[in-house]
């Protein structure tokens, strides 16, 4: 039966034990936390060659937990930490199905780098480096997710005593990179190009969804938003558009109906004009007809509703049919731009433009249309320099004299003909 077990001194049971034929003294420590996988009490085997060394052990252990320092070595692989925290985010309610298929869609990119399979205690700054180099391959955005789950992921580590620390709290030496990729951006059509496409939908109603696109042109809605609008949320009466969902994607990448809008502010009202009235009544006298979820807008065909998708496909197609833009190299997402362009060269302040368009806040409506409202700056500092100039309020009509430049150049031309002595005057007053 061996040798009887020997108790220390109150810290636990430490006892001698034969390892590969050799007597080592042995103690088995038990946490106050449990496995998460078994649902037991961790333990940890402490080893050593004397029940002196053991003790010594066992205080160093005491210390590490007392002072937030200890590290469990358990060989947990980084991507399994990933994948874990996303989908108790997504059992806690806190993810939506869509938000849960985009972050499952940005942990499939983290696992195409060899550092997703390593045991998170085993990367090294090198491996991290290389990581996030990686990754410029990647758009801004892109990158942004990406490095937010992987920031999340040392975290939770560090929290579970996983690893001693989360490289990238040091913003300097990890922070997040850049693309290697210009960013796309998608601008609004040109008055030009939106008469064009104004004529084109009068002319051609062959098209699919030519309401849809002149909706998000004349509102700024989002096509989600349009999407999902069922007849009651459109009051004509009153002249208001009910905006309180979107359509969305569900686990399985299926187009759905949300049950609210893509962000909090995305839940408003928008005012009807007498545009947008006109296009609502001819696409309800004309075109709507009943439909088992109210909807304005119902795809009979597949009995479901219309995806943002299969709407982008027909305006690029539009598009370059009538050569409108770049063509098929376009997006339904410039009509929103394009109302928003005008809305800003109409002189329409920045909250207000925020509001209508549903924008988290005045923050991203400025950095969306930065280049939009630089120019109409531009535009109107020229107005107020022409406005003062019409008034005879610049300093420059005070002047007690008008110089022609042209009459100069020609005499000083002269000057050089005639090889004129006076030349050497001038040049002295200058210096």
């Amino acid at each position: 039966m061996g040798k009887p077990k020997t108790r220390g001194n109150g810290e636990g049971t430490i006892f001698k034990r034969k390892i590969n034929g050799k007597d080592k003294w042995v103690m088995e420590y038990t946490f106050n936390m449990q496995d998460e996988k078994t649902g037991k009490r961790k333990r940890k085997t402490l080893y050593g060659n004397t029940r002196k060394e053991v003790r010594e052990k066992l205080e160093k252990l005491l210390t590490e937990l007392n002072t937030d320092t200890y590290v469990d070595k358990s060989k947990i692989i980084f991507k399994d930490i990933t994948k874990e925290f996303i989908e108790k985010e997504y059992s806690f309610n806190k993810l939506s199905d869509n938000s849960y298929l985009r972050k499952i869609n940005t942990y499939n990119q983290i696992c195409k780098h060899y550092m997703a399979d390593m045991e998170i205690q085993k990367i090294t700054e090198n491996d991290l480096k290389d990581f996030l180099s990686y990754i410029t391959k990647y758009s801004n955005s892109v990158i942004g997710k990406i490095y937010g789950v992987v920031n999340n992921t040392f975290k939770i580590a560090v929290k579970k005593n996983i690893i001693k620390y989360n490289f990238l709290d040091d913003k300097f030496e990890f922070c997040k990179p850049k693309s290697s990729k210009p960013d796309k951006k998608i601008k609004g059509f040109t008055i030009e190009e939106q008469k064009d496409f104004i004529e084109a939908i009068k002319n051609d109603t062959s098209y699919k969804y030519h309401y849809q696109f002149l909706l998000s042109l004349y509102t700024g809605m989002r096509m989600g938003e349009i999407n999902a609008l069922d007849i009651y949320d459109v009051d004509l009466k009153n002249k208001v558009i009910h905006i309180r969902r979107s359509v969305t994607k569900d686990k399985k990448d299926r187009t759905i109906l949300g049950e609210q809008t893509k962000t909090k502010n995305g839940t408003r009202d928008i005012i009807i004009d007498n545009q947008v009235y006109d296009i609502l009544q001819e696409y309800l006298n004309k075109e709507y007809k009943p439909n088992p979820k109210n909807l304005l807008f119902y795809n009979f065909k597949n009995n479901t509703v219309y995806s943002t998708s299969q709407i982008n496909i027909c305006f690029k197609r539009f598009c370059q049919h009538y050569n409108i833009g770049k063509g098929y190299d376009v997006n339904q997402h410039m009509l929103r731009h394009t109302f928003a362009t005008r809305c800003i060269e109409s002189g329409m302040p920045a909250n207000v433009l925020s509001k209508i368009m549903g924008h988290a806040n005045i923050k991203t409506t400025l950095e969306i249309y930065c280049d939009v409202f630089n120019n109409y700056e531009k535009r109107n500092s020229m107005q107020a320099y022409d406005y003062l100039d019409n008034n005879n309020l610049l300093l420059s009509n005070y002047n007690n004299y008008n110089v022609d430049l042209n009459k100069i150049l020609n005499s000083i031309k002269e000057m050089y003909k005639k090889k004129d002595s006076r030349l050497i005057e001038i040049e002295k007053i200058i210096s």
